[in-house]
């Protein structure tokens, strides 16, 4: 069973509540593993805002048992976190708990001193203010999520969610995290370098869309799917394509095309009995130590680590 504590405090945002209390609800009866849900905070009672106030389960006594803590962000963002909320995180950091912020949550886990020389980024409206207060952060202010190892932060709003079933992804597999995005009716995958806004509009009747993109790369995987080739894909020349990406997507079109090889890999190393090689080749790396190089980079783990983990866990 996994232990996910939710930080509630006041001002922490409902909705960053709300979000983590429904990736990590109990689909048991869909096959998926039943989370302990704790809602820890120090008072029975918390008034989040003049409309929201919630009844705690724990108090702060039991950070320790967690798997995850979710730290919601604040709506005032500016003013310094609860120094009682900030030694509760860095508790469960040192206690080894996965502690992943979302929006403006990153201000506490920066507080407790969690992204000293890490990477984090929040909602872009307070990526500068993150920087200004906490210099030693490495604040990625376009990304909609980053982290390593136990620490994770993401941007605002819906951000949240692309971070949450990532980790879901991690611990519980990719048919884990598609069947909650299936039930949430959101994308099962957004990279975490996807910038949290485009730069730029274009007209509406030629605009075209990522998830068009996406769609048409991933039916043919095992093609090689040169730049120019993407670019043709949305009716745009090479430089056009380029600029378009940069502002839409915050990362370069090889990095993104790999980023979708590794989830097919994921997938396949899940519920297939395929090889690692045939794997790699079946999402279109030319290798497998190809695969295995962007596989381990990504999820931290090699192919058949991952495969060994999670095939034993299908019925």
């Amino acid at each position: 069973m996994t232990n996910v504590g939710i930080l509630v405090g006041p001002e922490r945002r409902a909705f960053d509540i709300s979000v983590a209390r429904e990736v990590y609800d109990d689909r048991s009866d869909r096959g998926l593993p039943r989370p302990a849900v704790r809602l820890l905070a120090a008072q029975a009672v918390t008034v989040l805002d003049p409309v929201h106030s919630i009844r705690r389960t724990h108090d702060f006594s039991t950070v320790e048992e967690l798997d995850i803590l979710v730290v919601p962000g604040s709506d005032n963002p500016h003013s310094e976190p609860s120094s009682q909320e900030v030694a509760i995180v860095a508790r469960a950091a040192a206690a080894g708990v996965l502690v992943a912020s979302l929006c403006t949550g990153a201000f506490t886990l920066a507080a407790a001193g969690l992204l000293n020389g890490r990477q984090a980024t929040t909602h872009w409206r307070f990526a500068d203010e993150l920087s200004r207060r906490y210099p030693s952060v490495d604040v990625r202010a376009r990304d909609l999520y980053c982290g390593e190892g136990k620490v994770w932060t993401s941007a605002g709003v819906t951000a949240g969610i692309d971070l949450l079933l990532h980790l879901v992804r991690q611990d519980w597999g990719a048919d884990a995290a598609q069947t909650i995005a299936k039930a949430m009716v959101t994308p099962v995958f957004r990279p975490g370098t996807q910038a949290q806004y485009a730069d730029t509009n274009l007209p509406a009747k030629s605009s075209p869309s990522v998830e068009k993109l996406q769609l048409e790369v991933s039916r043919d995987l095992q093609r090689h799917w040169s730049v120019k080739e993407l670019a043709a894909a949305c009716a745009m020349s090479t430089r056009t394509f380029h600029r378009w990406f940069s502002d839409t997507v915050g990362t370069t079109p090889i990095t993104w095309l790999n980023d979708l090889r590794v989830r097919e890999a994921q997938r396949l190393l899940e519920q297939s009995d395929l090889p690692v090689g045939a794997v790699a080749q079946q999402v279109g790396f030319a290798s497998d130590d190809l695969l295995r190089k962007h596989f381990t980079s990504r999820l931290g783990i090699t192919p058949t680590g991952h495969a060994a983990v999670f095939r034993q866990q299908r019925p």
